[in-house]
């Protein structure tokens, strides 16, 4: 790789007018890659629903489209906001220059860089992003890396490459990736969990940094289905119960509103973590650390549980609400 074009930030160091310094939770649950060059995709993106939309520049595009894709992205986040989601871009591996060059444009929230093997790769994109932000208006620092993990030298490097650059505020390994399929040698679509290593590999590297997480407990697809929209609703649902709230998105819109749900708390989950607060609230009138109720131990553990979900659902609810006007706003502009 070359020299980074300028320095990234230090790990640690908060980049200016950046998310970090935000309160309000950031809600991922559900989002689509679509190709950047097939224009109903595109246009029709802000009637999906979703929370992002990664704009795609990689494999979704033939060769000798690469070039007018990368034409394409500064109206397409225009279109991708219409419905507030949030726009993300995917380049490609070996051309990182070129399509940062055509697609850094206000309104763009992250870049997503596939086939990450090495630190240096991310150093070299930070510097590129720090002078076109620069460049073009954009806020210092606002604009995301997230690398994707989808090669075993990649996976062998998982923790180096996550704390590469402040600008990776989430990470993840592929849970179900033809690329990492391919390179180690296994099948895609199987009914055991291949990348189970992978996975705990990057959980492990996020969790020590203090990075959003992206995982999701195993779920057999053995048919290579994109759009059960049952199966994605259990998974999402599942995962929502591990602990984890950003979701990785997927490739047809069936599966969008089971992402939004699977990852919002549902009202039995509300009333739940209201009845655990209550009876904290006694435990703390007692002076004890803990008392069993119906059978529950109620400490300051469950307390802190049950505020994370009522605190997720109200960050969940104010994402719809922002979605909702901003599908209305088009609405009214188009005239529908």
């Amino acid at each position: 790789m070359h020299t980074p074009e300028e320095a990234p930030r230090k790990r640690g160091e908060p980049p200016v007018n950046a998310d970090r310094g935000m309160t309000r939770r950031t809600v991922r649950r559900s989002g689509l890659t679509m190709p950047i060059v097939t224009a109903r995709f595109v246009d029709n993106a802000w009637r999906r629903g979703c929370d992002f939309v990664i704009l795609d520049l990689e494999d979704s595009v033939p060769k000798h489209l690469k070039a007018h894709a990368r034409t394409l992205v500064r109206e397409s986040i225009r279109k991708v906001e219409r419905g507030g989601a949030e726009a993300f871009v995917r380049v490609n591996h070996d051309t990182p220059r070129e399509d940062l060059e055509g697609a850094v444009w206000p309104g763009l929230k992250r870049v997503r860089y596939p086939k990450t093997e090495h630190a240096r790769e991310l150093v070299l994109l930070d510097g590129i992003l720090a002078r076109l932000e620069r460049e073009r208006g954009i806020a210092p620092g606002s604009i995301e890396i997230d690398p994707g993990i989808e090669t075993a030298l990649g996976v062998a490097n998982t923790f180096e490459i996550a704390s590469a650059t402040p600008r990776t505020r989430e990470f993840g390994a592929s849970s179900g990736g033809y690329d990492l399929s391919r390179d180690l040698g296994v099948e895609m679509f199987v009914d055991f969990d291949q990348f189970v290593y992978a996975r705990g590999e990057a959980e492990i590297a996020a969790r020590t940094l203090g990075l959003g997480l992206r995982a999701a407990p195993f779920l057999a697809n053995p048919s290579g289905s994109v759009s059960d929209g049952n199966r994605a609703l259990v998974q999402a649902q599942a995962a929502l119960r591990c602990g984890f709230h950003l979701g990785t998105g997927g490739l047809n819109p069936a599966v969008v509103e089971s992402h939004n749900a699977g990852y919002t708390p549902a009202d039995d989950e509300l009333r739940e973590a209201r009845w655990v607060l209550e009876q904290y609230a006694l435990v703390e009138e007692s002076g004890e650390t803990w008392l069993e109720v119906e059978g529950r131990v109620i400490d300051r553990y469950e307390a802190a549980r049950a505020r994370d979900t009522l605190e997720w659902a109200d960050a969940c609810a104010a994402r719809d609400r922002e979605k909702a006007e901003a599908a209305a706003r088009t609405k009214a502009a188009l005239g529908l």
